[in-house]
């Protein structure tokens, strides 16, 4: 009998243990300032949003980091539709906003992270965004 219970304390422990690396969905969620016609000094918000399915808040913070240097990227390429990025923010199943939950230093190394990717990639981060890092600082 102690056997039996004890087996069923341990699968109870790993069921609940695994739903906690479970993938859970995250909004990303970042604000654009658009022109509201072409030639017209007027701004509109917009959002430029995405939804990821990953383990951690964490997790949701570097896909959104990713995000945040795509839309810069497409704000040099149309500069006339798009005036400029707000920020980043990041929103769990709950609703709750989470980007000020991650630590400081894991946001910092998630961006120094990307950097040093970017300043590797095939991908033209530098060459079409002007002050990249700073512009992606932004995010933190």
């Amino acid at each position: 009998m102690k056997g039996i219970f004890s087996i069923a304390l341990v699968v109870a422990l790993c069921a609940c243990q695994g739903r906690d690396n479970a993938n859970k969905p995250y909004i990303l969620i970042i604000p654009v300032e658009a022109y509201a016609a072409k030639g017209k000094d007027a701004v509109v918000e917009k959002i430029e949003s995405d939804t990821v399915e990953v383990p951690s808040a964490l997790a949701a913070f570097s896909k959104g980091i990713q995000k945040y240097a795509a839309v810069l990227m497409h704000v040099e390429q149309f500069p006339d539709s798009i005036k400029g990025v707000k920020g980043l923010d990041i929103v769990d199943d709950k609703g709750r906003h989470i980007v000020h939950t991650v630590p400081q230093h894991q946001r910092d190394s998630v961006i120094m992270h990307f950097i040093q990717f970017a300043r590797s990639s095939d991908i033209p981060y530098y060459e079409r965004v002007k002050d990249f890092e700073l512009k992606l600082m932004k995010a933190r």
